[in-house]
């Protein structure tokens, strides 16, 4: 059943860009409503300022339809009305001012202001004039042909007469325009002193935050698995003052490190103890397990003289020694690595000693079959000669113990290709046998740890041969890991080149 694909997650923002992204929003909010209040009122206030010169207009011209009407000529041809002074004779009006005088809803005359001089409506306007539909009384904004916008209003007289006034809009216009610009720009100014302060204040406030980071950031880089731990990091004090909410976090960290810090010391305090009691406890058993073995070997040699149950306990005895002993070294050697002491360093071809320890193992396991695979050039690393024979000899009895007979293991050595300081060199330990149980994989390189029934235990093994190739590879700032599946089980370690 084929899966939708999941659209990509977004990045959380940071606590500074909400900060400064809120604060810029709302203060762009407050100057969006303050500039659209601005420009409204300034609307209102030129409309109001036009309408004032309109009436002033209009109670001016009012007095222009009672002359054409008592005016006793009349064209022969229209029959309308005919002013004996053209309108265009009345100076003195603002620019933009239109006037026309209509009777029976033919324009009588008309007139356009201006700086210089008035003129008649053009006929394209004259006929937007006659085609409006006019409401008396009721003023208009109104955009004419070759004039413009125009705040207009129509009066009924007498009969079918009417007069009809404009005043431009121009110069309102331009004033809200104006104003438009300046409060853009300003608004705009507004907004980016917004954010530079806005920024500025939250980088200085989140300092303390920031720090607070780095003491955790700190932390997390000691090494608090292994040795002895001294969590000494603390928040400074004065990113811990209690009356602040960034206070309140560092001085929370500071009783978490604390806490941490005494728990780490009596961790460390029982591991002392019980590493000191297994290196005393297996020097102790050293003697007696050397005696018991020693005794053993010495009665064994009247075996002659001996019933046949004795020799056979004495052999057993012998054997149990031996195995006991080499428990001890185990554990005193892992108590060697984990306190850290130091190596017998030198530079190992670890092509020859893989060679070497595969030949070792195959004298003790001939009915499996052993691969080598490595360069035919010599593979250098830096360590103790003795304890990486150790790992490898650990590795390849891992996997004779715990496969069955005609068992493929196959050991391979390779370099890795990259930088010259970052190369590392591979060594890998396959074998075809019947696989590791899921539940073991995990704490597979834990001590005292044995696999299931499927790699059930020939010999007596301890549990500690993986524990202790764990322990050496780290020793040599190397990593191990293990894959593993039913017919197919691989063991990886890589460690750095030495060139």
């Amino acid at each position: 059943m084929p899966t939708s694909a999941t659209a990509p997650r977004r990045s959380p923002w940071g606590l500074q860009r909400r900060l400064v992204t809120a604060m810029t929003g709302v203060m762009a909010a407050i100057l969006l409503v303050v500039a659209i209040v601005s420009i409204i009122s300034l609307r209102t206030s030129v409309t109001s300022l036009v309408d004032s010169q309109l009436t002033g207009s209009m109670a001016s011209f009012s007095h222009l339809i009672d002359k054409y009407l008592g005016d006793p000529e009349t064209d022969s041809a229209t029959g309308a009305m005919r002013g004996r002074k053209p309108l265009t004779d009345y100076a003195g009006q603002a620019p933009g001012t239109v006037i026309l005088l209509m009777d029976n809803g033919i324009v009588a005359d008309s007139a356009v202001f201006s700086d210089s001089e008035s003129a008649p409506l053009n006929a394209e306007a004259v006929t937007q004039v006659r085609n409006h539909d006019w409401a008396d009384g009721e003023r208009q904004n109104i955009t004419l042909a070759g004039v413009g916008e125009l705040r207009m209003e129509s009066i009924a007289h007498k009969g079918n007469s009417s007069l009809i006034v404009g005043i431009s809009l121009e110069a309102a216009n331009d004033a809200v325009v104006h104003e438009t610009l300046v409060l853009s720009v300003l608004a705009l100014l507004a907004l980016a002193t917004t954010v530079i302060s806005t920024v500025l204040v939250v980088r200085h406030t989140l300092k303390p935050l920031n720090r607070v980071v780095a003491t955790a950031k700190q932390v997390t880089e000691l090494p608090l698995s292994v040795g002895e731990v001294s969590l000494h990091v603390r928040v400074e004090k004065s990113d811990t003052d209690p009356r602040t909410e960034l206070g309140k976090v560092g001085e929370a960290l500071n009783h978490l490190l604390h806490h941490v810090d005494e728990a780490l010391s009596i961790r460390i305090a029982a591991d002392k103890r019980v590493k000191q009691f297994v290196t005393d406890a297996s020097h102790e058993l050293r003697t007696p397990l050397a005696s018991i073995q020693g005794y053993a070997e010495l009665t064994r040699q009247d075996s002659d003289e001996l019933p046949d149950m004795t020799e056979y306990s004495l052999a057993r005895i012998e054997s149990e020694a031996k195995r006991m002993g080499a428990l001890v070294e185990d554990l005193l050697l892992l108590t060697r690595l984990d306190e850290g002491q130091s190596l017998q360093t030198s530079e190992v071809d670890l092509a020859e000693l893989v060679v070497n320890a595969v030949n070792d193992v195959r004298v003790s396991a001939f009915l499996h079959r052993w691969v080598v695979d490595v360069p035919e050039s010599a593979v250098m690393v830096n360590g103790d000669n003795e304890r990486l024979y150790q790992l490898v000899a650990n590795l390849l009895s891992n996997a004779r113990v715990h496969t069955p007979a005609d068992t493929t293991v196959t050991v391979a050595l390779r370099v890795q290709a990259g930088n010259l300081d970052e190369r590392t060199v591979e060594l890998t330990v396959t074998d075809n046998g019947p696989g590791i149980a899921e539940d073991i994989l995990p704490r597979l390189f834990e001590r005292f740890v044995r696999g299931d029934k499927g790699r059930s235990r020939k010999t007596n093994s301890t549990g500690l041969g993986l524990a202790i190739a764990a322990s050496i590879v780290e020793a040599h700032h190397g990593t191990m890991t293990v894959e593993s599946q039913p017919g197919r089980t691989t063991f990886c370690v890589r460690l750095p080149h030495a060139e």
